[in-house]
């Protein structure tokens, strides 16, 4: 376990002085007295995390993502390597072992912990995938636990919740010492995949053009789960029927899905531009287009939601 504070946060903070330990275990390779977690960590693709990616990669995002009015919002994402690590940890940008370091923390690390083993199993929240449990000290001197919360045969890819305490979680509070509260856009900054079903949204019509006169400062926070064999979509509002959206949030909606599917009609033309002639990666060309149509998943869904309500107003 690389951890150099000696202390622990139940809250998710940033930590200079962790980096910096990491950056320093991490030139020292084969001497490390971690070498095998150090190799491992070596061994890790770069460029994974949007906040990662090259600067085509992250104005193509931030296009898809209308500039600022779909999350993931730029301030969680883009600039987080200068603000952080070039401004707070004094750090520099010509390192490439240290900015290494800062982006394995920020995806690996537990609150300034890193746990070798524990940070390989991927992440879930299907009930049918889901296998181990996790349970974070509080301080320091307390154990670290990840338990199997059913047998795990031979063989068995092993998953751990990366947010288990999210808004959509069944899970009681005595439980959520993990303190994972993150949503489905939020592990897109930090890890650059896309979680399955079941998913945690909140979009903000609020996020829209300064002369927009609206005063409705609803944010829509919705669970979205999926019938694997019917396709069916099960969405959930968090403060029940009476936050669904409005007429004016409908029609914001589907604004957000006419630009998406406009963009999707592009999307031949775009990589020619963008990928075929190497100004963005393959990965962040897919990991893109995952995120976009998760996305226009999730804005679908909340559109049926609202239609079949009105349906339903209506036979009354």
């Amino acid at each position: 376990m690389i951890h150099p504070e000696g202390k622990y946060s139940k809250h998710k903070y940033f930590s200079c002085r962790a980096i910096y330990y990491l950056a320093k275990e991490l030139k020292k390779e084969d001497d490390s007295s971690r070498a095998p977690y150090v190799r491992y960590l070596l061994s890790m693709p770069r460029g994974t995390m949007p906040g990662e990616w090259s600067e085509t990669g992250k104005q193509f995002l931030a296009d898809m993502l209308g500039n600022g009015e779909l999350p993931p919002y730029e301030e969680k994402w883009r600039n987080k390597f200068e603000t952080q690590w070039l401004d707070e940890c004094a750090g520099t940008d010509d390192d490439e072992l240290e900015k290494a370091a800062y982006w394995l923390a920020a995806s690996r690390d537990e609150d300034t912990l890193m746990v070798p083993i524990y940070d390989m199993a991927n992440h879930s929240n299907d009930p049918d995938k889901l296998n181990t449990l996790s349970y974070k000290p509080s301080k320091a001197g307390e154990t670290f636990r990840l338990v199997a919360n059913r047998k795990i045969m031979p063989g068995e890819q092993i998953y751990n919740s990366y947010n288990r305490c999210n808004a959509c979680s069944d899970v009681p509070e005595k439980d959520c010492d993990t303190y994972s509260f993150s949503r489905t856009p939020d592990l897109f900054v930090s890890f650059g995949f896309v979680e399955e079903y079941p998913q945690s949204w909140a979009l903000d019509p609020a996020e829209l053009d300064s002369d927009d006169s609206s005063d409705d400062e609803t944010e829509l926070q919705f669970c979205l789960d999926r019938d694997s064999e019917t396709g069916d979509w099960d969405t959930t509002w968090e403060d029940g029927e009476d936050e669904m959206p409005s007429e004016e949030d409908g029609q914001w909606l589907e604004k957000q899905l006419k630009r998406l599917q406009k963009l999707h009609n592009e999307k031949d033309e775009l990589e020619k531009k963008l990928v075929q002639e190497g100004e963005m990666t393959n990965w962040e060309w897919e990991s893109s287009w995952n995120y976009h149509d998760a996305l226009f998943g999730a804005i679908s869904a909340a559109i049926t939601a609202v239609d079949e309500d009105d349906d339903s107003h209506d036979e009354l």
